[in-house]
């Protein structure tokens, strides 16, 4: 089982400072009192779907998707979100509870902040409203590009897609091909919009062309300019 980490005033205002930096003095000292740090397992939900939107989540350690239940029951993951990125505060700010689930995907140490509080620093600190406009609208884009890419792309250039931008947002391990990232075939799939059994055929179809390598979670690409003209063309 991994140990739960312990974070110190000095990590916990580094891992803030893109939020912190439009703070007050007074404004930091008060966030580093109502911050609180919680460990989730993998699999764990942090804030589930129908949830009231109360926190704003910090991942220091780890990985959450965010998904949304379907049609059929059927689980979207419609997003990853990495260590150092912010979630949970759009339901917030539309005064709606959570339309979506926030799940870890590996084990993760989380900073959770009171939205209520946040919202108190916000009126009082005008400029702070530019760090959270800037995450929703970037969030916007990627929503509206990834919609487009799902519906215009064939299988093969879903799943083309999907480790491009994998390999671009986790970034590749000491060989440089070897992605970061260790996702099933599942979790592939779900952020492909394909099923399980199409990920795994177009998987296998990739590797028998020599274009990545598939060591149980463990995905190398091998060819990156291959990968891209499949995205973009098939």
């Amino acid at each position: 089982m991994t140990r739960k980490k312990t974070y110190s005033q000095e990590s916990l205002l580094h891992f803030l400072s893109l939020l912190t930096e439009r703070m007050t003095d007074d404004q930091r000292s008060a966030l580093l009192a109502q911050c609180v740090v919680r460990y989730y397992q993998a699999g764990k939900v942090v804030s589930g779907e129908g949830d009231v939107a109360s926190h704003l989540f910090l991942i220091l350690r780890g990985v959450a998707k965010i998904s949304i239940c379907g049609d059929a029951d059927r689980w979207q993951t419609v997003r990853l979100v990495k260590a150092g990125e912010y979630f949970g505060y759009r339901a917030y700010f539309a005064e709606q509870l959570h339309l979506a689930s926030y799940i870890a995907m590996t084990d993760m140490d989380v900073c959770a902040i009171p939205m209520d509080f946040i919202r108190t620093c916000l009126d009082a600190n005008p400029s702070l409203k530019d760090f959270f406009l800037k995450r929703l609208a970037l969030g916007l884009w990627q929503s509206d590009y990834r919609f487009v890419c799902l519906i215009q792309k064939h299988l093969r250039g879903r799943m083309a897609a999907t480790l491009l931008s994998v390999a671009e947002y986790f970034g590749y391990e000491s060989n440089g091909k070897t992605l970061v990232l260790a996702v099933s075939r599942a979790e592939l799939a779900n952020l492909a919009n394909m099923t399980t059994s199409n990920a795994i055929r177009t998987l296998s179809a990739f590797v028998s062309e020599g274009l990545i390598e598939v060591n149980k979670r463990k995905i190398t690409i091998i060819n990156v300019s291959a990968l891209n003209h499949i995205s973009t063309h098939d």
